[in-house]
């Protein structure tokens, strides 16, 4: 990433907050561009969704080389639906400022919502579930004949995995692992929790840093 974009971020983050960004969100923002992996622990309200969000809009509207995807994933249904509410009206008025070719379409994928098979949208939110059953071409959402187009997405989409605090241990957590080592060094991946114990910190950092 050029040095002149790296100086753009903070006023493109006034933009589409406005507000500046802290030091960690300009860091995290700046490796994300950069297409490297990272772990990011913050606390809650601290502004972990705009900081996982800003690089895709960015790198939309600057034309970087960066996934055309983002697969924003949670493990819990009701924080997908309203995380999916709050980036709607962030996108829009991102828009206002930095029009796309077409309008940015963000969707949901959860199997109360399942709006989105086929995670066909720019911005897609999902429940864990749906994210790691298409990660083993056994998609909940649509057929196992079609479980390959969902596999694809994935490998192609910026990921972000937010509150990885509160995944199972030694199930789902075990398998978000088990992507990062797939994934790595084809896409970017951005995980994101208020608490983690350290223990679970450094099984991530391995992989980040050392495969």
């Amino acid at each position: 990433m050029s040095n002149a974009i790296q100086t753009d971020i903070p006023q493109l983050f006034h933009i589409l907050t406005t507000h500046y960004p802290y030091n960690f969100q300009t860091q995290t923002i700046n490796r994300i561009l950069s297409l490297e992996d990272t772990l990011l622990r913050a606390p809650t309200g601290s502004g972990k969704t705009e900081t996982a969000i800003a690089p895709f809009l960015f790198a939309k509207s600057l034309k970087l080389d960066f996934p055309n995807k983002l697969i924003y994933v949670v493990p819990l249904r009701t924080l997908a639906n309203s995380l999916r509410q709050r980036v709607e009206k962030m996108v829009t008025n991102w828009e206002i400022f930095y029009p796309q070719e077409r309008k940015l379409v963000v969707t949901l994928q959860t199997g109360g919502n399942p709006e989105d098979p086929r995670f066909e949208g720019d911005i897609i939110f999902c429940t864990i579930d749906q994210m790691l059953s298409s990660f083993l071409n056994i998609p909940y959402s649509v057929g196992r004949g079609s479980g390959n187009v969902n596999c694809g997405a994935i490998f192609a989409s910026y990921l972000v995995f937010d509150e990885l605090h509160l995944l199972d241990p030694d199930r789902s957590f075990t398998t978000v692992l088990k992507v990062l080592q797939q994934i790595k060094g084809i896409s970017p991946v951005l995980l994101m929790t208020a608490t983690l114990t350290d223990e679970l910190a450094v099984k991530i950092k391995e992989i980040i840093e050392n495969q």
